[in-house]
């Protein structure tokens, strides 16, 4: 692969679902890499286009450029990249060698993981952290809670071995397409623009690329969101669409944001009676408490999670619960307790329980 096409793949597959025309994308590559030449990336494309690798398509007098997960040997192409994003990564940050070592052999080890990435690598390692994404394969199997805790053992014992920090999400490929479809903003939109696959990264792209033909659209988001900066407006309004409109704010439309992230932002507040809407809405819709645990334990708060999963589980006890209570606990996370009684009070008040 040489450098141009390097180039234009790592910019379009950090793109997906934002088209780019060609003054776009060289503007981008100049951005990233230093410098680009527009007849360059020009003549580039066309070709790339004739292989079926990328498609270019005419709106106005632009041509937009997308990647084309339709032609098989794309994934192949987007392996060698990985691979050498994982390379130019580590001549600069060697002391990750070894704890990626260790991490590979141990995701080698692991049936249920098909691959996993560093987010944001070049930050994290700056900061001594870590953050990855797993993805396991789809199981229906009641061994799966059981291979999940293994999991969640393993990069406790690797983040105290290493002296890092690691802070990590593990999806079924079901789940991460889930996420990749929806309109809300959620942390797997944002970390795909910033990953690198250092384990089966050729796995991960096919994982990409069902995703791109079972979805209508994905769309990548570039930007990471805080909870602790996320606007009150959109609170309020996100809270009104997970079931909790709260008197006296006025509700006027917002950005739509995950529940995981609106509840993690709750519990970075010192607010008793917005932390306890958080059963409220966890009991009327639907969350993925992996991606829960994970925001958790990235901002500090896993601890006051526990306590209102122990409460809620006392109160409308079900196996997503529990589950999520059995994965803090194998992290061995410190509870801050909840008032039950108060939160059950609460959950009748907003008709989460009968």
């Amino acid at each position: 692969m040489n450098e141009t096409t390097f180039r234009i793949l790592d910019t379009l597959s950090r793109q997906i679902g934002n088209p780019l025309s060609i003054y776009q994308l060289t503007s981008r590559i100049k951005g990233s890499h230093g410098r680009a030449y527009y007849a360059n990336i020009y003549q580039k494309l066309h070709a790339l286009a004739k292989e079926d690798i990328i498609t270019l398509r005419k709106v106005g007098r632009s041509s937009i450029a997308s990647l084309n997960f339709a032609n098989y040997l794309l994934i192949d192409l987007l392996t060698e990249m990985e691979l050498r994003k994982k390379r130019e990564f580590l001549s600069k940050a060697k002391a990750m060698q070894i704890l990626l070592m260790d991490l590979e052999e141990r995701c080698r080890k692991s049936d249920p993981v098909v691959s996993t990435s560093l987010i944001n690598p070049g930050r994290n390692f700056r900061l001594n952290r870590a953050e990855l994404l797993i993805l396991m394969r789809n199981s229906k199997d009641a061994s799966t809670l059981d291979e999940l805790i293994s999991i969640y053992a393993t990069m406790r014992e690797l983040q105290s071995a290493h002296n890092i920090r690691l802070d990590f999400i593990a999806l079924t490929a079901n789940d991460f397409t889930r996420q990749l479809g929806s309109e809300e903003t959620n942390p797997i939109r944002e970390m795909v623009s910033t990953e690198i696959g250092f384990c089966s990264p050729q796995a991960f792209w096919t994982e990409m690329a069902e995703a791109a033909r079972k979805l209508r659209t994905i769309r990548l988001e570039e930007h990471e969101t805080n909870p602790a900066k996320i606007a009150e407006r959109d609170i309020v309004y996100n809270l009104a669409r997970f079931g909790y409109k709260e008197i006296g704010p006025q509700i006027s439309e917002g950005r739509k944001i995950c529940i995981e992230y609106v509840a993690t932002s709750l519990l970075m507040q010192n607010d008793a009676r917005r932390i306890e809407a958080i059963p409220v809405m966890l009991a009327k819709k639907e969350a993925n408490y992996r991606l829960f645990i994970f925001l958790s334990q990235k901002y500090g708060v896993s601890g006051r999670l526990l306590g209102l999963l122990k409460a809620l589980n006392g109160i409308k006890p079900t196996k997503e619960t529990s589950d999520a209570i059995a994965l803090l606990q194998a992290l061995r996370t410190k509870e801050t307790k909840a008032d039950q009684k108060s939160i059950e009070e609460k959950m009748r008040l907003y008709n989460a329980i009968r």
